[in-house]
């Protein structure tokens, strides 16, 4: 089986073959964690919500996760709280928050959901569950780190074939609010109303495709200041942004999949809405406890490349539970931002940079 597929099957149970501590028969509490060095060549942050530049950074992707699962026959609770890259760890994310019941093939749940967007989706925080020090940006980041819903989803598993199997995960969520910021002076305040959509995973032995449809409508609002020349001698001075845009809608289109021949893994992803799309393609290839690896990936902006980025990494697999990544990747950015972190009015002095890490990741 794909050795990707594994680590995905043990966070959905969830990571109790990682030796989960049993509170007691029916509740169980499991947990993950990253931490590394990381810098670049570039003074102009890279990649939203880490914000890697040129010094020497130890806290830029630092991540922990509890998670606490009680099951009892047909029903289950789940609840994961995490300290995501950008957040303090005074104030970490609820990333989930649901109940469930499964019902023969089907399970519904309803409460703070992870959007079943990409094939890492489901395990995104999960640093050790997928090879590279970080999914690739030009997918993952994307959608500006927001990753969870409040709503309703109903996950089908069925199985086509003996070596064929199928899940659908339809989708609805209610109001909710997420921040992005994009550096000290400029961040984005959204508002969903209302998301939809259908998720689709096709699992083979050594295969998995993953296909996802999105639509969404939010108001989105942009605050800050930027610096503008003001008077005969062009003096800087600040000027407040407080701009809000209602009624905006996006419809997603996501297609990825990966594929295990021998020692070897293939994936690639892509994703589409009105304006954006971007894609990846990766290979890696295992050698026991280590696993070097190289991803190549792209971003368009109404159909003109913006942006494209080259990564050559290797992880070395410590123990069962914990592993550590080197990794050297290359940005070049075209048009647009790309994978730096610009605010309105800022502009690139290089439009390339190298970025540096070196990752350890665990579970339990």
């Amino acid at each position: 089986m794909n050795k990707k597929i594994i680590p995905l099957a043990c966070w959905l149970i969830p990571l109790q073959s990682f030796a989960a501590i049993e509170l007691t028969d029916n509740l169980s509490l499991s947990g993950f964690g990253s931490t590394s060095w990381a810098t670049s060549d570039n003074s102009t942050p890279l990649l939203v919500n880490r914000y890697i530049d040129d010094s020497n950074c130890f806290d830029c992707d630092t991540t922990f996760g509890l998670q606490l699962d009680f099951y009892y026959e047909s029903f289950k609770a789940s609840a994961q709280v995490v300290k995501r890259p950008q957040d303090d760890w005074s104030s970490p994310e609820l990333e989930w928050a649901y109940l469930g019941y499964e019902w023969g093939d089907f399970e519904f749940r309803g409460g703070r959901l992870r959007l079943p967007l990409f094939l890492a989706s489901e395990y995104y925080y999960v640093g050790h569950a997928y090879t590279p020090a970080r999914p690739p940006t030009e997918i993952y980041n994307s959608v500006l780190g927001i990753t969870a819903f409040n709503g309703l989803s109903v996950i089908w598993n069925t199985e086509i074939n003996d070596e064929l199997g199928l899940t659908l995960t339809p989708f609805y969520g209610f109001k909710d609010e997420n921040s992005v910021k994009f550096t000290n002076n400029f961040r984005l305040e959204f508002e969903t109303r209302q998301v939809w959509g259908l998720n689709a995973v096709l699992s083979g032995d050594n295969y998995r495709i993953n296909a996802t449809y999105l639509d969404s409508t939010y108001d989105v609002r942009a605050l800050g200041q930027i610096y503008r020349p003001v008077g005969p001698f062009n003096t800087l001075v600040p000027v407040p942004i407080d701009d809000l845009v209602t009624d905006e809608h996006v419809q997603l289109y996501a297609l990825g999949g990966e594929y295990e021949w021998g020692q070897a893994t293939f994936s690639m992803e892509a994703q589409k809405n009105e304006e954006r799309g971007s894609w990846y393609v990766g290979a890696e290839y295992n050698l026991g406890k280590l696993t070097p690896y190289s991803y190549f990936g792209q971003q368009y902006v109404d159909d003109e490349k913006s942006s494209n980025s080259f990564m050559l990494g290797a992880r070395y697999d410590l123990l069962y539970n914990v592993s550590i990544n080197a990794e050297w990747q290359t940005f070049k950015t075209h048009t647009g931002s790309g994978a730096f972190t610009l605010g309105p009015g800022d502009e690139l002095e290089d439009s390339t940079a190298n970025m540096y890490t070196i990752m350890v990741n665990f579970v339990f």
